[in-house]
């Protein structure tokens, strides 16, 4: 379920919700109930840094990914 942040037209109160697809027509302001909102654009989350490198979900048991801090060659 993705979090979305949404701004109400009636109130002004600015607000984050989970959303599954199927029910985004379902979300109302937790202030005054009011169904006309903004769904405001968010950026994506930064990766995770584990000593100083990205993390990366490279568990060895394919080909390497490529990336430079990887190290696997093969």
């Amino acid at each position: 379920m993705p979090l979305y942040e949404y701004t109400c037209r009636t109130c002004s109160h600015t607000f984050e919700e989970l959303v599954p697809v199927a029910g985004a027509a379902e979300v109302r302001c937790p202030e005054c109930r009011g169904a006309e909102l903004d769904r405001l654009i968010g950026l994506p989350a930064r990766g995770r840094v584990v000593d100083g490198r990205p993390a990366t979900n490279c568990r060895g048991d394919g080909p390497p990914c490529g990336a430079p801090w990887c190290g696997r060659k093969n």
